[in-house]
């Protein structure tokens, strides 16, 4: 009976896991099918914008152009214009019709000149917008002349041969019933106005938008950006669908392939003219998002793929323990009886509270020990409790509703007893159908807070004498003579060094030299300011700033220092009295002085004129004799 439980405990395994490697293979081949399908979908619906902006904006061409022949044709209407074309016109009649003219153009927006030309190709009478560009040049002029078959035309113009200025020419032959062709009506249409038309389209950094005629023509483009690869259009097409001859199509979608990038591309006739639309969308842009979404949906698929091995893996192991189960039934309690005491026992504090009250459902040991409560009393408190500053718990809830993670955070909070203490925090939310639980993961880092400021206080401090060292010294005081300059206060600046110290060092030794040191450091602390930065820059030299002090009162407070070092003595191990003196340097803020090293070295100056002048004397700088 074993022995058959045993083969078919071990026949489950085996289709465990060959039902896993199905499962992996059917994963890779939806993840291969979904990304093929997306990028399809993508690369349709691009093929579908640029169909469809194209023809948008070519409807609006058509209709710009149509509204401006209309226009021209009630000018037509408006004016015997073979009459007019006549070079012997009254003044006062080519007032009239120049009249007409800037009213009819200040109806057309998009123009810049409109005007008559006569049958010998001669402009009689014209209105001008904001530019000096032509009306038509030679060659169109003859076509439309020789053509009595052609009641518009429209043609790409090139207006002004410095700058390169392109437009459109719509021009409306007028015939004379006596002598047959009698002249043309003419607007021109410069370029900027179509870019604008072009500029309103929506299709990414590395779009491009040309307006062509059926000479290869560039009348207006439009690219976003500027380091836009060139595009070069496919002549054939162009001239098939400007001729008309594109087998009945008014648009044709093209793909192309160039540095790098697939470009889905329309070209579409301008309805009723000569003229192609060319739409094209960048692979660079519309398949940005696409390529992003696919490589969270493959992490995401791999990570499945690899959940669903694992799976299998565990299912199999699960099997495989299954035929010794009973044998270790009695293990496996006594295992998860130690599991649970290392939940208990580990060194971070697990608190979980529930939403939206949070009061604490659950701490483990190391958490009520760490706050100083017993378990049971945590279970009547709310998490919030647990931080120094409530605020900080709020900020740290809005947090995890937004979706963010927090990890190894440094946070205040406070003992049961309101004792603050510093702690590193990890905070997760865990969601069923019926509750929410925030998970509280804490580890004391009190002592290294303690090390931190013990460290930065070694840094900052000299160790024989406890107070700042000179790099402290500098750094603070720069910033204190930034604040006297910029507020105009009054600043000074002792130093003080220690007379014949090696004198004391050489007979007493150094321990009583150190002692001196100690001893000149209370004095000091004791007579200046809590405000006063006092330091030992090095040896026997020390300096204090004083801020708000013009330079008569730090003299005052040089000479209380001289008086009070003067009296004290020092006793040393064998009893023995020990006095000394020292020498003072007093300067204050000049004007000019940008770093507190101007102030150092005239104060060293004056401290060295007081060496060398007997010692045991306060000497200032600004007293110095030259």
């Amino acid at each position: 009976m074993r022995s058959v439980y045993l083969f078919w405990s071990s026949r489950q395994s085996a289709m465990i896991s060959l039902i896993g490697l199905l499962f992996g293979l059917g994963m890779v081949f939806i993840l291969g099918y979904q990304v093929s399908s997306s990028y399809r979908a993508e690369v349709d619906r691009a093929r579908n914008d640029v169909d469809i902006q194209g023809q948008v904006l070519a409807g609006q061409l058509s209709s710009a152009l149509r509204e401006s022949d209309l226009i021209l044709h009630d000018l037509e209407q408006r004016l015997n214009v073979g009459d007019l074309a006549r070079a012997d016109l009254g003044e006062n009649r080519n007032q009239i019709v120049q009249h007409i003219l800037a009213e009819k153009l200040a109806l057309i927006s998009q123009a810049d000149n409109i005007g008559l030309v006569n049958a010998e190709a001669a402009i009689t009478h014209r209105a001008v917008a904001d530019t000096d560009g032509g009306l038509l040049d030679r060659d169109y002029f003859t076509l439309m002349r020789d053509n009595p078959h052609k009641e518009r035309l429209y043609s790409r113009l090139i207006t002004d041969s410095k700058t390169g200025a392109r437009g459109i020419v719509v021009a409306r032959r007028v015939e004379s019933g006596e002598k047959g062709f009698a002249g043309l009506i003419v607007a021109s249409l410069p370029s900027k106005h179509f870019e604008r038309l072009l500029g309103q389209l929506t299709l990414g950094a590395h779009g491009r938008v040309m307006l062509l005629d059926n000479q290869m023509g560039v009348i207006a483009s439009y690219t976003p950006h500027a380091a836009s690869a060139a595009l070069k259009p496919d002549s054939t097409i162009v001239r098939q669908l400007a001729a008309g001859s594109g087998e009945g199509k008014s648009a044709v979608l093209v793909q192309s392939r160039a540095d790098q990038a697939t470009r889905e591309i329309s070209y579409r006739h301008v309805e009723g003219t000569p003229f192609v639309l060319l739409v094209s969308k960048s692979s660079d842009d519309y398949l940005a998002s696409w390529r992003e979404a696919t490589l969270y949906y493959l992490l995401g698929g791999g990570l499945l793929l690899t959940m669903a091995l694992l799976m299998s893996y565990f299912f199999w192991r699960s099997h495989r323990l299954a035929r010794t189960l009973a044998q270790k039934e009695s293990k496996l309690n006594a295992s998860e009886a130690r599991f649970r005491q290392m939940i208990e026992t580990t060194p971070v504090a697990l608190v979980l509270a529930r939403r939206p009250d949070f009061f604490i459902t659950y701490v483990n040991q190391r958490a009520a020990d760490l706050f100083d409560m017993p378990q049971a009393a945590a279970l009547s408190m709310r998490a919030f409790e647990l931080y120094l500053n409530r605020l900080d718990f709020m900020d740290q809830m809005e947090q995890l509703q937004g979706g963010k993670t927090i990890r190894a955070v440094e946070m205040r909070l406070q003992r049961q007893n309101g004792e603050p203490f510093w702690g590193t925090l990890s905070l997760s939310e865990v969601s069923t159908s019926e509750s929410s639980t925030v998970v509280l993961g804490i580890v004391d880092i009190t002592e290294r807070k303690q090390m931190e400021v013990e460290l930065k206080r070694r840094a900052t401090t000299d160790s024989l004498s406890g107070l700042a060292n000179r790099a402290h010294f500098m750094e603070s005081a720069n910033q204190e003579l930034a604040r006297a300059e910029r507020y105009r206060r009054p600043l000074s600046l002792l130093m003080v060094d220690i007379d014949h110290f090696k004198r004391i060092n050489d007979t007493f030794g150094h321990d009583v030299g150190d002692k001196a040191i100690r001893a000149l450091s209370d004095i000091c602390r004791g007579i200046l300011r809590d405000v006063d930065l006092l330091a030992r820059l090095g040896g026997e030299e020390f300096a204090a700033l004083l801020p708000e002090t013009a330079r008569d009162h730090a003299v005052s407070v040089a000479e209380r220092l001289r008086i009070a070092i003067e009296a004290n003595v020092i006793i040393t191990d064998d009893g023995q009295e020990v006095r000394f003196t020292s020498s003072i340097g007093v300067t204050q803020l000049r004007d000019g002085d940008t770093l507190v090293d101007d102030l150092l070295k005239r104060a060293d100056n004056a401290l060295y004129y007081s060496k060398h002048h007997g010692r045991n004397k306060v000497s200032v700088a600004e007293e110095l004799p030259q």
